[in-house]
């Protein structure tokens, strides 16, 4: 339940935090428009002229010359660009509207020669406006908004083309901007917003001229001009009265260099400020405002040496945010160290007797699944828990208790034709024992001695139905055993219709897979492996901690940086990145000490080298290289154990390569159970009890409870017995 809404989570916060966040920063640095790589028109150069005009009846209006050269690259010559464009946003400042008039459009030709365009009656909308003879090309249109795609309403001004498919072309527009200047009681200011946004992502070039008339320009001491935009915060101009004779002229030249904007500063202005005796020496006709009889001054400065700072503020706190990370950095790698001492000095961790680097016999007759989980307790477990399932019944097979067989001599091994054939019956039938007989519901739990006998008695001697003297059965070899015996009918059970068993049987299952995870504790406790039930508490719960700090540096680095990166901090000097490394570190310091903190006894110590010898043993080219004679039980236990660690792949490459000749042992002589074939028949059995177990736990957490079809009996025997 705890992985499942992890993930859950995990899926929520990808689609609702991280991809968004992954879209707006990648759509932000494309360098091409949403139309493809190879289908867009943009502006790469412009040549700006601005004059202001303070005249009875137009005061407060600036008439604008723009030069424009488009980069223009259709898709195909099946698909050419029809119309270009250029952008002027509409606004409401201080109660008067900033519109505009279009006076003309014209291109002008690689000649030199000028082609002047006609105003459209209307907006291009359909196809086949752009190829009409009255709509058609050589035609522009003002679109005066404001914006509204509905009513195909955009505030710019159109200017419609004879088809283009790779080219550059120069249009010079000119239009009137009104209310640009406005007049306070204290102040005036002109205010120009000449390019903003997507309009200035591929400038290349852009030179300026703001023309006002001498006979409006404020005197020296009495004005203050500032520029806006750039990552620069501002750009130089240069002032004169001779440029352009009869106007004061403020001018900038900037290349590509100078023209890099990132989210926080994608525009370029230009404003003007007259006080002192010249306040209104520009706004003398322009009309009133809503503010026009307020000071303003004081306010305007301010908001200048604002601006001003803004980038001295943003050095500021990268600089505190450097520190603040590096402080936490400093942190988080003491914790993880200082932890990890701490742990130590609380918890006795012992060391093996002796260290072992290979192991060939089998430390001792312990249940596979057990096995498993101890070789993997300080490591990455790499077992599959089927792999553990298919060790279980590998071991029942060799024990003499189960036996698998072809349900058609004619046909392969597959999942289909094999029967489980079980070889041990119960007392009162079994032929070979001299038992006292026994109820059939009491066949495992009284006929089977599990891992030892009773102090002070004598175990009892079973044999199977071919006479074969019987091993005891480890604990999770008995539930599985007793698993098969349940649904048993005469001796056999088909493996599909075993499987279709447990997979129905919800809570039976449910309580079987219970059983073998409470195994692990069960044993290692009772026999004396483990310290205490939570042997792996503190394993687990450092790893979490480990996995908190990744999840941690993620999130810092991915959101910090993202969010940053629209702002002027920019990436902060790479304090998200020096923070989440250092968790990543601290991770990996907290993940690697986690791998010891299995409290193990002095015995389980000692017998966790001996296993881990084994395992190494077996996963090595030793085994196949090594001349030393090894007896077939040997081998037949080498292969249950290998596949619960899941390497039994190497044991039988060594095995059919060692050792030839194991026609006597009906484990080994069998192809099947060294086949990938048994692997992945005794694997689904995992992947049944997975779905049951399931669906018991979800009834049992809601209220409900669930009977599949092997009912609702118990753990004993029963059956074909």
């Amino acid at each position: 339940m705890y992985k499942q809404t992890r993930n859950i989570f995990i899926i929520f916060f990808l689609i609702f935090f991280v991809i968004p966040f992954i879209s707006t920063f990648f759509s932000y640095y494309d360098s091409e428009e949403s139309t493809g790589p190879n289908d867009y028109a943009r502006i790469t150069d412009v040549d700006y002229k601005a004059v202001l005009v303070d005249e009875p009846g137009e005061g407060g209006k600036v008439v604008i010359t723009e030069r424009l050269t488009y980069d223009v690259h259709a898709a195909s010559k099946n698909n050419l660009f029809w119309e270009l464009w250029r952008d002027l946003p509409e606004d409401y400042v201080d109660g008067l509207k900033v519109d505009y008039q279009v006076n003309y459009v014209k291109q002008i030709n690689d000649d030199g020669t000028e082609t002047t365009y006609t105003e459209s009656p209307k907006l291009y909308w359909n196809d086949s406006d752009y190829t009409s003879i009255i709509y058609g090309p050589g035609k522009w249109y003002h679109s005066k908004g404001p914006y509204d795609e509905g009513l195909a309403r955009y505030e710019c001004v159109f200017f419609y083309v004879d088809g283009l498919y790779r080219e550059d072309v120069t249009f010079e527009i000119q239009y009137e901007m009104n209310n640009a200047a406005l007049r306070y009681s204290d102040v005036s200011e002109l205010y120009l917003s000449m390019y903003s946004e997507d309009s200035i992502k591929h400038l290349e070039s852009f030179k300026g001229q703001i023309l006002i008339p001498n006979k409006d320009m404020p005197k020296k001491g009495n004005y203050l001009a500032h520029t806006y935009g750039t990552n620069s915060h501002t750009f130089d101009y240069k002032e004169s009265d001779t440029l352009n004779p009869g106007y004061h002229t403020f001018s900038f030249d900037l290349d590509k260099d100078d023209l890099k904007f990132k989210s926080y500063n994608k525009y370029l202005e230009f404003s003007l400020l007259a006080y002192n005796e010249d306040k209104h020496s520009f706004t003398n006709f322009a009309p009133d405002n809503y503010y026009s009889d307020d000071v303003y001054l004081e306010e305007a400065m301010d908001a200048i040496e604002e601006y001003d700072n803004l980038q001295v503020e943003a050095k500021h706190n990268k600089k505190t945010l450097l520190i603040l990370s590096i402080l936490f950095s400093v942190l988080f790698l003491t914790f993880a160290i200082t932890r990890d001492k701490k742990i130590r000095k609380k918890h006795k961790f012992y060391q093996p007797s002796t260290k072992i680097k290979y192991f060939r016999d089998i430390p001792s007759n312990l249940d596979p699944y057990f096995a498993a989980s101890l070789v993997f307790s300080k490591h990455k477990h790499k077992a599959d828990i089927g792999d553990s399932y298919s060790a279980l019944l590998l071991n029942l097979v060799r024990k003499g208790y189960i036996e698998l067989q072809k349900i058609s001599e004619t046909k392969d091994w597959d999942f289909d034709n094999i029967l489980l054939k079980v070889l041990y019956l119960p007392p009162t039938t079994n032929p070979f024992t001299q038992m006292p007989s026994i109820p059939a519901s009491n066949i495992i739990s009284n006929t089977i001695n599990t891992e030892s006998t009773i102090a002070g008695t004598q175990p009892i001697e079973r044999y199977n139905i071919n006479g074969k003297k019987l091993e005891d059965l480890s604990l999770n070899e008995e539930a599985y055993f007793n698993f098969v015996v349940k649904y048993a009918h005469g001796n056999s059970i088909t493996m599909k219709e075993f499987q279709k068993k447990v997979y129905s049987d919800y809570d039976n299952t449910n309580a079987f897979v219970d059983k073998v995870e409470n195994s692990i504790v069960h044993l290692g406790v009772t026999r004396g492996y483990f310290q205490k039930a939570d042997y792996c508490g503190l394993k687990n719960r450092t790893i979490s901690l480990a996995k908190s700090y990744i999840i941690l540096a993620i999130l810092i680095m991915l959101i910090g940086n993202l969010t940053c990166s629209f702002t002027r901090l920019d990436l902060a000097y790479g304090s998200f990145f020096i923070i989440g490394i250092t968790l990543i570190i601290s991770a990996i310091i907290l993940k690697k000490c986690a791998n010891h903190y299995i409290l193990l006894t002095q015995f389980g110590e000692d017998e966790y080298e001996k296993w881990r010898a084994l395992y190494r043993f077996l996963n090595s080219a030793t085994l196949m290289d090594e001349k030393t004679v090894i007896e077939l039980p040997l081998w037949e236990e080498y292969l249950v154990y290998a596949t619960a660690f899941g390497i039994s792949d190497k044991v039988i490459k060594a095995l059919e390569i060692r050792c030839p000749d194991i026609t006597n042992s009906p484990l080994l002589s069998n192809g099947y159970y060294r086949s990938s074939g048994f692997r992945y028949t005794t694997r689904s059995f995992s992947r049944a009890t997975r779905r049951a177990t399931y669906i018991s736990r979800s009834a049992r957490y809601s209220g409900g409870s669930y009977y599949g079809g092997g009912g609702r009996g118990g753990g004993g025997g029963g059956g074909g017995h």
